[in-house]
């Protein structure tokens, strides 16, 4: 069956690829960090497309990953040329961490080390945070911030004294997937409330009825090490206990979103207001209707980068989600049609991003 996420994807991780090579080069040590000690497929999803990115552009595994106070202090004994890179999953201000940020930490200990922050959502708490990030930045001077959504983007460029640039999500390195074998599903929600600003998830499942999933309670048996994770790490050169947690890292990123590609797999059509939702959706060719409210970032980054797919249709309100699913595309006998005419599958050039990307480097 013809994916009609393909060429969404495709841009994405050519915009991945092209952005990791303006700080490594092939064999050069690198460093991963903030990574998700959590059970969220959509948050493993961000490490692992960013590990196989890099990977793709140094051939090598990284130096160190992790995110701990612990691995933070180890950077110390790492190559003066490994730049840091900063896993985009979280949200940049968020009131749980405050100035204790990962980035924070990180640009305080380490003035002289260059530092990438992966696309991200940034939001502050409040505005004493902001203008400690805003400090902090201005004082490190070798700090490099990419954000995924606009308004993200633009708060960026009126705060931060750095470089700034827009970037899709690094989940999209880990390119198309397929579904497990799984029981037919007709609709499938994954849903998580936000807030009170939120859609009501109960008026959505009262107009489109189906099961509801947050999927962030996998079992935490996928996060144990196993002996695979040294094998792999040996195959691909990586020796030291710091590549053989690495291997490890990117071994239980892997299985998280496995958990969530199984959990996807037999829904025909599938309701989500998380982005992370979205993205597995394109890449296992799902079509979808994404739900938020007017201005969300999560409609923001679909207008900025997925848009184009037919795979994906936005509401703002529970009123909304019949239509948008209306317009999702179906598939017969290997044929993909919408309102009962065959979908396009060599459209025009694609929708330009809607936010601006100079250069960062």
């Amino acid at each position: 069956m013809n994916h009609l996420g393909e060429a969404a994807i495709k841009r994405q991780q050519e915009k991945l690829i092209e952005t990791v090579r303006k700080f490594v080069k092939r064999g050069q040590p690198y460093i991963i960090m903030d990574f998700p000690y959590n059970k969220d497929p959509g948050d493993h999803a961000s490490w692992l497309g960013l590990v196989r990115v890099l990977r793709e552009v140094t051939g090598r595994l990284p130096v160190l990953t992790g995110g701990a106070t612990k691995s933070i202090d180890a950077i110390k004994s790492t190559p003066g040329n490994a730049p840091i890179f900063i896993c985009g999953w979280d949200t940049f201000g968020d009131a749980r961490t405050g100035r204790d940020d990962i980035r924070h930490r990180l640009m305080w200990k380490y003035p002289d080390r260059m530092i990438i922050q992966m696309p991200q959502t940034i939001h502050f708490a409040n505005e004493s945070l902001k203008e400690y990030a805003k400090r902090t930045i201005g004082r490190h001077r070798n700090f490099y911030c990419m954000t995924r959504d606009a308004q993200s983007f633009e708060l960026a460029k009126a705060n931060f004294d750095c470089d700034v640039a827009a970037g899709p999500d690094t989940a999209f390195g880990i390119q198309m997937l397929k579904p497990f074998e799984a029981d037919p599903l007709r609709v499938l929600y994954v849903m998580q409330p936000f807030g009170e600003d939120d859609v009501d998830i109960a008026q959505a499942r009262a107009i489109v009825d189906g099961p509801l999933t947050n999927w962030i309670n996998g079992p935490n048996s996928l996060s144990r090490m196993r002996k695979s994770s040294v094998v792999k790490a040996a195959g691909r050169r990586g020796f030291s206990r710091s590549e053989m947690v690495a291997q490890h890292h990117e071994d239980v990123a892997a299985r998280y979103v496995d958990y969530g590609v199984k959990i996807l797999s037999g829904a025909q059509r599938i309701i989500t207001n998380r982005l992370h939702g979205h993205i597995l959706c394109l890449l296992l060719n799902k079509p979808h209707a994404v739900v938020a409210r007017n201005g969300s970032r999560l409609h923001d980054f679909i207008d900025s980068w997925t848009g184009d797919s037919p795979l994906v249709q936005k509401a703002t309100d529970a009123g909304e989600l019949l239509a948008a699913m209306s317009r999702l595309p179906y598939e017969m006998n290997g044929t993909w049609y919408n309102s009962s005419k065959t979908v396009d599958l060599n459209p025009g050039l694609p929708t330009p991003d809607l936010v601006p990307h100079p250069s960062i480097v």
